[in-house]
């Protein structure tokens, strides 16, 4: 784990006042063990790196790295875990002079070129430049673990691994990304907060000649698998593939622990170390006071049962208000996953035992976890009840439930199955977007759209569907954010099993009567069965959850409105301020359902305010 940056420019008097060291620089959060950088006799190509030493801690392994013919430089933050594969294949009787990841990786992609990208197991950002033909490629892991974004200038292209290596830039914000961060509560790869600043999206490369990106190419799309095709399930397949993946995420020249939180993903995880021979690697969970929102026994259980060393990492969760500064700052961009603070709490304790850390991310997509597929299924079948028995449920679930109401209404009035799913997924409930920001054409359909192209592109069930949106944008553009930024603040490296693209394939081909026949995630319910006793996972889906309405209305009150209040908020003409002025009444009268909307808006006021600061902070803009 690291971090990258660097930049291309046609000739050296492009770029503004920009150089990949000072860039590098930004990102020593990410590599705290040393510094590089490297700059091509030209001038015109520069990397600058920061390195978090996880495997071959011999400083022959730091980069930028040169490869053997001197023809090949590389920046790479991430870990490759088929690498004995990738040197059978592309490297076979060659000496390498390290045992670093990074070389073969290095190797490979010189001798087998950029084509060699399907093949890699492992999560990455890495950038490659030839010295012969002045071509630089950048390239994204296929499930997005690993961010990358590129800022496109006037005669020159950068790129790093965070947004605030571009500080020095002009960085404008955009409202014609705002719709979609009020409805999913993230922004979809490749858009990005700013105007000229772009993502990699998962599985994509790109090509940097002159100062400009000449081609881009998918090398890997999740849309593409055999979603829903299979009607029977193998779990001694299943078994096989986690545990496989696990063995692969344990190899490392520092320590390794793992997340834990007593439910079935990360229990599944935590059972196949216990069982392959790694049971005294340690195991984390935050607890908080609160019951409701308190694992910490259940996770304890769990850790006593496989018999792991356990550390409970007690937090109050009346603490976590006041991380919100920390918040804003680590995700750089308006994102409103609000379990981003207790993971930036959980990173930054772990990080003081081990340097590594395994996570049960990715078992929810791809094997039918999450409630809302149950809710998906559910509104499909009302769909096919005759119109008079639509409307009356509609009408009775209006008066009976007044934050989810209206969208269970507007479910049994749909039979789009992409449109419906993306009501589900609406997280702005207030009003309608057109009505919040009116200088964005057709803002309440922009998000709906994303979840149609989706839907389009996969011929299988809707639930099938469901999840090939989910595996597309949730986990790289949420999930993976908040993992990769909370972890990556600390320092820590934290890997996921069942994000290795064989496990999820393997979950995607399944057929939804297979996935939900013995209710949510069954398939892993039943794999971890073989090595846990059900009662110490069977139990409803838990998370991260934070009270927020209760912080909106109590510490963090004076705070939101003078968020509201902002200068730069009332006046960047994107939004309709009698509109927001209407949800903050509505909130503090006791509509406890606008609280998602408050906690946005919030968001949204304060990232403008940090670009309206860096905006005047920035150096003149040198001449072309």
């Amino acid at each position: 784990m690291c971090g990258l940056a660097g930049l291309q420019r046609l000739d050296l008097d492009r770029a503004e006042q920009l150089d990949a060291g000072t860039m590098a620089g930004s990102l020593a959060h990410r590599g705290p063990d040393a510094t590089g950088s490297w700059r091509c006799p030209s001038g015109t190509f520069e990397l600058g790196f920061r390195r978090l030493a996880i495997r071959d801690l011999d400083p022959r392994a730091n980069q930028p790295m040169i490869s053997a013919s001197g023809r090949t430089v590389l920046a790479f933050n991430g870990e490759i875990y088929n690498t004995e594969e990738l040197v059978a294949r592309c490297c076979p009787g060659a000496s390498l002079r390290t045992t670093s990841d990074s070389e073969v990786l290095l190797e490979a992609f010189e001798r087998c070129g950029p084509g060699v990208l399907e093949s890699v197991n492992g999560m990455f950002a890495a950038v490659f430049y030839c010295t012969e033909s002045r071509t630089a490629w950048l390239a994204r892991d296929g499930v997005g673990k690993k961010p990358l974004y590129v800022y496109q200038g006037t005669g020159y292209v950068a790129f790093a691994s965070e947004l605030r290596a571009f500080a020095g830039l002009p960085l404008q914000p955009d409202p014609d990304r705002v719709p979609c961060f009020l409805h999913f509560g993230y922004i979809p790869a490749p858009g990005t907060f700013y105007r000229h600043v772009t993502q990699l999206r998962p599985g994509e490369r790109i090509q940097l000649r002159g100062g400009r990106v000449v081609a881009r190419h998918r090398f890997h799309d999740p849309l593409t698998w055999s979603w829903g095709s299979q009607s029977r399930v193998d779990p001694d397949r299943i078994q096989e593939l986690v545990d496989d993946s696990v063995a692969r995420r344990t190899v490392s020249d520092v320590p390794v622990g793992t997340f834990l939180s007593g439910g079935v993903d990360s229990s599944l995880v935590a059972a196949s170390l216990a069982s392959s021979g790694h049971g005294r690697l340690p195991s984390f969970t935050v607890s908080f006071d609160e019951p409701r929102f308190n694992e910490g026994p259940e996770a304890a259980a769990v850790a006593a049962q496989l018999g792991l060393p356990h550390r409970d990492i007690r937090v109050r969760i009346d603490e976590l208000p006041g991380l919100v500064d920390d918040y804003l700052d680590c995700y750089e961009q308006p994102y409103a996953d609000t379990s981003g603070l207790p993971t930036m709490l959980l990173c930054r304790e772990v990080r003081r035992h081990v340097r590594v850390a395994l996570c049960g991310d990715g078992g929810d997509e791809c094997f039918g976890g999450y409630s809302r597929y149950g809710w998906f299924q559910r509104a499909l079948a009302a769909g096919k009840w005759p119109r008079v028995f639509r409307s009356v449920a509609g009408r009775l679930a209006r008066g009976c439930d007044r934050r989810r109401g209206a969208r269970i209404a507007r479910w049994l009035e749909t039979r789009d199955p992409a449109g419906l799913y993306a009501e589900i997924l609406r997280g702005w409930h207030a009003t309608s977007l057109a009505q919040l920001v009116p200088g964005v054409a057709g803002a309440d359909e922009i998000p709906v759209q994303l979840v149609r192209d989706v839907f389009g592109r996969v011929d299988a069930d809707p639930l099938s569907q469901a999840a090939a949106f989910d595996v597309a944008y949730y986990i790289p553009d949420d999930l993976q954010v908040k993992v990769d930024r909370a972890s990556m603040r600390f320092g820590l490296e934290v890997r996921c099993p069942l994000l290795d693209r064989r496990v999820m394939s393997a979950g995607a081909e399944l057929s939804t009567s297979v996935l939900r026949a013995g209710g949510p995630k069954s398939v892993l319910r039943n794999v971890l069965a073989r090595r846990l006793p059900r009662r110490l996972f069977e139990r409803p889906k838990s998370g991260f959850a934070v009270p927020l309405a209760a912080w909106l209305a109590g510490p963090l009150r004076d705070r939101v409105a003078d968020a509201l209040r902002a200068r730069v908020f009332r006046e960047c003409g994107w939004l309709e301020m009698r509109t927001v002025q209407d949800v903050g009444r509505a909130f503090v009268a006791g509509r406890t359902e606008h609280a998602g909307a408050i906690w946005k808006l919030f968001v949204l006021s304060e990232m403008l305010q940090r670009a309206a600061a860096g905006s005047s902070r920035q150096p003149a803009r040198r001449a072309a």
